[in-house]
């Protein structure tokens, strides 16, 4: 008797084994994505190699949305769930995850804002630095150039020009770091006392430039947020896909969402102003930007917020399944052949 039912049992795992595994996807860029109609993208390839090298045959169908997508999975309608699905405790109360298939920084992204270069410029000749700078030359002219000028007026060489025209010469050569323009004692060591106020203030100058280019660096790199906090999520709009754990963060946090479908349509409702940013991992956004128009940009308003992991999601009743645990080892293995390296460098570094 016993004999019987352990050859029931084998035959049972070998038609299991030859039942095709149902894979359901949903675009996520860079993990799942529709390449002319065609499935593509890192999970999906990594999918591919797996049921090729181990010979597990499968089919393979797009959800209508990623919420379908849970749906499916959660009430054992398909076995495997490819889509970037991130790792969360309360997911893993309906349905397992593989071992982690990728990881990726939770950032807030908004439009880059960026100021004319004529408003710029504006901004930079009536500020207190530059007005300081005028001011000083001013000084250095009435304390020491009119000075030397009184004083030197008389030589014979400068005797026969106009006023005006001695006092320009002295002002030119006083202003630009020279001494040669006195011959007295006391307009000398007027001048050389000036060439040390020049020489601060150029000094004053430097330290400005230098200023302003470092303050142009760190506009050009978003503000960080240290974290996710209720006030800054309130103050705006997110444009924000159903059934994500961004989304589950956003609301949980009282901030207001408006739907999309995928990460394009997001992006597109923050291009066109019906949003006011996305809360999305770094490299779906990266991915799906270089299918959108370039302007406006859109870019990075928080340094990471916290580190995400992506997996295969499995279904309980597909959970029980040998060929479950032969998808996890071949996941793990990946990651020690080259195979995960080499497919991460075609999607997640191009």
């Amino acid at each position: 008797m016993t004999g019987v039912q352990s050859r029931a049992q084998a035959n049972h795992n070998r038609q299991t084994e030859l039942d095709p595994v149902d894979v359901i996807w949903f675009p996520n860029p860079p993990y799942a994505m529709n390449e002319k109609g065609v499935p593509a993208g890192f999970e999906i390839d990594l999918w591919r190699m797996i049921a090729e090298t181990r010979q597990i045959p499968y089919r393979i169908r797009k959800a209508n949305s990623f919420e379908e997508l849970l749906a499916d999975i959660s009430t054992n309608k398909a076995d495997l769930a490819i889509s970037g699905v991130l790792i969360n405790e309360n997911r893993s109360k309906i349905f397992r995850f593989s071992f982690p298939t990728a990881s990726s920084d939770l950032k807030i992204y908004t439009l880059k804002k960026e100021e004319s270069t004529a408003i710029r410029l504006l901004q930079i000749l009536f500020s207190k630095e530059v007005l300081l700078i005028f001011l000083g030359l001013i000084l250095i002219a009435c304390i020491f150039a009119v000075p030397v000028w009184l004083m030197e007026r008389h030589r014979p060489e400068l005797a026969d020009n106009q006023k005006r025209h001695q006092l320009v010469f002295i002002l030119q050569k006083t202003l630009l770091l020279s001494t040669d323009h006195t011959q007295r004692t006391r307009s000398r060591l007027m001048s050389i006392a000036s060439l040390f106020a020049r020489v601060l203030l150029t000094g004053y100058f430097a330290s400005y430039i230098l200023k302003i280019a470092s303050t142009d660096q760190a506009i050009n790199v978003a503000k960080p947020m240290d974290e996710i906090n209720l006030e800054t999520l309130q103050d705006s709009t997110f444009a924000a896909i159903p059934g994500y754990i961004q989304t589950s963060i956003l609301k949980s946090s009282g901030a207001k969402t408006i739907d999309c479908d995928v990460a394009e349509t997001c992006i597109h409702l923050l291009q066109t102003g019906q949003a006011d940013a996305i809360l999305d991992d770094m490299l779906t956004m990266k991915t799906a930007l270089r299918t959108m128009p370039p302007e406006p940009k859109i870019s990075a308003a928080s340094d990471k917020l916290m580190t995400l992991f992506m997996a295969f999601a499995i279904s309980e009743e597909f959970n029980r399944d040998e060929r479950a645990q032969t998808i996890n080892d071949a996941i793990a293995r990946s990651y020690y052949d080259g195979s995960h390296a080499k497919l991460s460098r075609i999607w997640m570094q191009r």
